[in-house]
């Protein structure tokens, strides 16, 4: 069984990070909670392609992966987006 996760939304913003010298960039989006809280979701763009065309606002479909680590989630792109 093949299950494929894709993250759909407007993105919010775009954020550089670097780790270990290497540059990251991550799509940003919003959620918001039942409560009224909003929670920040991002995903670890690894499509250089993708990466070139990312802008604020623009509604993706980003097939993803997700890892956990010390009781976090981490959301990486496992291919290009679907258009």
């Amino acid at each position: 069984m093949n299950t494929k996760l894709i993250t759909t939304g407007a993105i919010y913003a775009i954020a550089t990070k670097e780790f270990k010298e290497e540059k990251n960039i991550y799509a940003q989006f919003l959620n918001k909670n039942e409560n009224g809280g909003v929670e920040v979701l991002q995903i670890k763009m690894t499509v250089k392609s993708d990466i070139s065309i990312l802008k604020e606002n623009m509604k993706v479909k980003i097939p993803v992966k997700i890892s956990t680590f010390n009781g976090n989630l981490y959301y990486t792109q496992v291919e290009p987006m679907i258009k």
